[in-house]
């Protein structure tokens, strides 16, 4: 009897099996990165550019201007959110007052004007220069500042004092801005 050979092992399944091990391995892997991924931190955002530089002329002259404006005695002049001009300071006196700067008018679609419109003897540079008994208020640097940010004053006021201090120079010789107290950290 003759002995029959056996049968060669099938090396095409041995390799189809190894090929799925090494996929299935390969997709586990890859869903492991995935999670580690979405787990991760968000990467930080990008530093802003920095501002552009203005020329040195322009930044020469801005400097020479703060300077200017730093070298002037300075008055604060503080208004309450109703419109009632309190405090007037200076580096070396301040006077309390009560001076209304508002008044109610009839018409419903203005229900409130603000004085300093309708009589140059009711604007804050030149109340302050009486009160200081100053004939103007020459070298001075006049800063307004209402007690709440200015987003939060009647339309009124908040219009009647950016009048003040663009009036301020041309009448009481005074370099005058508003400050919000908004914007003071």
């Amino acid at each position: 009897m003759k002995r029959q050979a056996a049968p060669a092992p099938n090396l095409t399944s041995l390799l189809d099996v190894l090929f799925i091990l090494i996929f299935a391995t390969l997709v586990q892997l890859a869903g492991r990165q995935d999670v580690a991924e979405a787990t991760a931190a968000p990467p930080a955002p990008p530093a802003p550019p920095a501002p552009p530089q203005p020329p040195a002329e322009v930044a020469a002259l801005r400097d020479r201007a703060i300077t200017a404006l730093a070298g002037r005695p300075t008055l604060i002049v503080r208004i309450r959110q109703d419109g009632t001009l309190t405090r007037l300071e200076t580096v070396d006196r301040a006077i309390d007052l009560d001076v209304p700067l508002l008044e109610h008018v009839p018409d419903p679609d203005v229900a409130v004007a603000y004085l300093g419109d309708r009589s140059a003897d009711q604007r804050l540079c030149r109340i302050a220069a009486v009160h200081l008994g100053l004939a103007d208020l020459a070298g001075y640097l006049v800063v307004l500042s209402a007690e709440v940010p200015l987003a939060e004053l009647s339309h009124a006021l908040h219009d009647g004092l950016h009048h003040d201090a663009d009036r301020c120079l041309d009448e009481q010789r005074g370099v005058a801005v508003v400050v919000d107290r908004g914007s003071i950290p």
